[in-house]
């Protein structure tokens, strides 16, 4: 069944993953009507992100029902981050090839990525690990996947852009805890957050509730 799992982290926050499976016109036939009627983008699109694209906004509206039924739709600011004009919730949103996450509050901000864990992240790791950070991951393929989602879950948090992976945003393990501490540090801000983490189906998830927020 494409919908994996819906988890309800707190009585605010719920979490959703959706396996990709559909083609494209069938997901497009799961949206509410009053959403499906507006899209514009769908033949700009190869059919796999079309896919992934729509499997994710599927996924998001299913978890809204937990939190009203009117008819909302999902927009995006001038930043690119995903909100809900007029209504007071938070929402972050991945995909992968197989798999899309979404998580969902009605009082915190929230940050959610999910990568399939592959050798690309090795290969790339010079560009977002910090010296300390390698030593965390230990050259291992499946933990430094797990901190280069952390640190795009901590993106997604910050939701502002000109941010640098490598020089604006720190990674590593709380001790006796199974969760990492983020910490997103500029020139103006500095703020810590908590991620957590589990492995699914050969993909790392990280996600982060902003209790403060």
């Amino acid at each position: 069944m494409p919908l994996l799992h819906v988890r309800h982290l707190s009585p605010h926050t719920v979490l959703g993953l959706w396996q990709l499976q559909e083609p494209p016109d069938e997901l497009l036939q799961r949206l509410p009507s009053h959403v499906a009627t507006r899209l514009q983008v769908m033949g700009k699109m190869h059919p796999k992100r079309q896919q992934e694209w729509l499997g994710s906004r599927v996924l998001v509206y299913q978890l809204l029902q937990h939190f009203t039924e009117a008819p909302v739709l999902l927009d995006r600011d001038e930043l690119g981050k995903p909100f809900f004009p007029g209504h007071n919730l938070f929402v972050s949103i991945s995909h992968a090839p197989q798999l899309a996450a979404v998580i969902l509050s009605d009082t915190h901000e929230v940050g959610i990525d999910i990568e399939q864990i592959s050798p690309k992240a090795l290969r790339v790791a010079d560009r977002f690990l910090t010296e300390e950070e390698k030593g965390y991951t230990a050259s291992e393929e499946a933990t430094t996947c797990l901190y280069w989602s952390a640190k795009e879950t901590l993106y997604k948090m910050y939701s502002r852009k000109q941010l640098a992976l490598k020089e604006n945003l720190s990674v590593k393990p709380l001790v006796g805890l199974d969760i990492l501490q983020g910490q997103v540090h500029t020139e103006n801000f500095s703020k810590l957050y908590q991620i957590h983490h589990e492995t699914v189906q050969g993909h790392v998830l990280t996600y982060c509730i902003d209790s403060a927020s």
